[in-house]
């Protein structure tokens, strides 16, 4: 899956993802595509592209495209992601470990394959 509908389908999940965790998240893929997750109030949840907290997001989440599009589809668990070094987390630990759980609604909302 190319980012931009993971980004967007993490949108669609915004209210579900709000009763596992409040904060701000932003998500860094190949070092150029930035976008923000904004989970601080259950009635205004918002993705927005680039960084809307000015670096004082809660949680910062660093990887390629290739690693995203591994842990949507379950090839490669968070955590196991971050032990690899393939996922880098500054922030809060307790935001970074609702990951899966965000991970998990977005798939849900992600169209399927018909073959």
């Amino acid at each position: 899956f190319p980012v931009s509908p993971i980004i967007h389908h993490i949108h669609t999940s915004t209210h579900f993802l709000y009763a596992y965790e409040q904060g701000k998240v932003v998500f860094t893929i190949n070092g150029d595509n930035v976008y923000s997750l904004d989970l601080s109030s259950p009635t205004d949840c918002k993705v927005a592209e680039g960084d809307i907290f000015d670096g004082k997001a809660d949680l910062q989440v660093l990887c390629t495209e290739e690693v995203m599009g591994k842990m949507i589809n379950k090839e490669i668990q968070p955590q196991q992601a971050f032990m690899k070094g393939m996922l880098k987390i500054k922030g809060k630990m307790n935001l970074a470990m609702k990951l899966t759980a965000v991970l998990a609604a977005t798939r849900k909302k992600l169209p399927t394959s018909k073959l």
